[in-house]
């Protein structure tokens, strides 16, 4: 009689979607970030700050990538209202970052960090409005050009502004 190995199952892993690993490499990188913030408090090396805003920098753009890997659902209006309220108080706040480095007698690599701050800052917030706007069919053309075109108007403003 011949030998019947037992049937294995074909158990498949629970992987994590993209968007899930985006947001865990922002997390890291959030959380690294938090550590040498604190790690300035104690020691005041400007090398500190200036790698926590990079580390920042980079958890923007992590977050940016799982948005665009993000399976979003179909919204209501309202919830697209408030998604528009977390893009425009996103693209204020890195006109201010990039108003603030204009002023600033900091060293020029604080003011290159602070800029690809508030540009991958503006890349999340114009990402994630911009994916809500796609899945509804009514979205007016003129937010999905805003939430389009709101990166490129702070590269431009980050460009065109002069420093010192």
């Amino acid at each position: 009689m011949p030998k019947v190995k037992p049937a294995s199952p074909q158990v498949r892993a629970n992987r994590l979607s993209a968007f899930a690993r985006g947001l865990i490499v922002a997390s890291i990188l959030l959380f690294l970030s938090l550590c040498l913030l604190t790690a300035h408090i104690f020691v005041a090396a400007e090398g500190l700050e200036i790698g926590a805003l990079w580390l920042l920098s980079g958890a923007g753009l992590a977050c940016w990538i799982a948005i665009l890997f993000w399976r979003i659902p179909v919204l209501s209006q309202r919830t697209i209202g408030w998604f528009s309220i977390v893009w425009a108080a996103g693209i204020g706040i890195s006109v201010w970052l990039i108003l603030l480095t204009a002023r600033s007698d900091k060293p020029t690599a604080w003011e290159r960090s602070v800029d690809s701050l508030a540009l991958t800052l503006s890349f999340a917030v114009g990402g994630l409005f911009l994916r809500a706007l796609l899945r509804k069919r009514t979205s007016p053309l003129a937010a999905r050009l805003l939430s389009l075109l709101s990166p490129l108007a702070i590269l431009l403003l980050i460009i065109l502004l002069p420093t010192h």
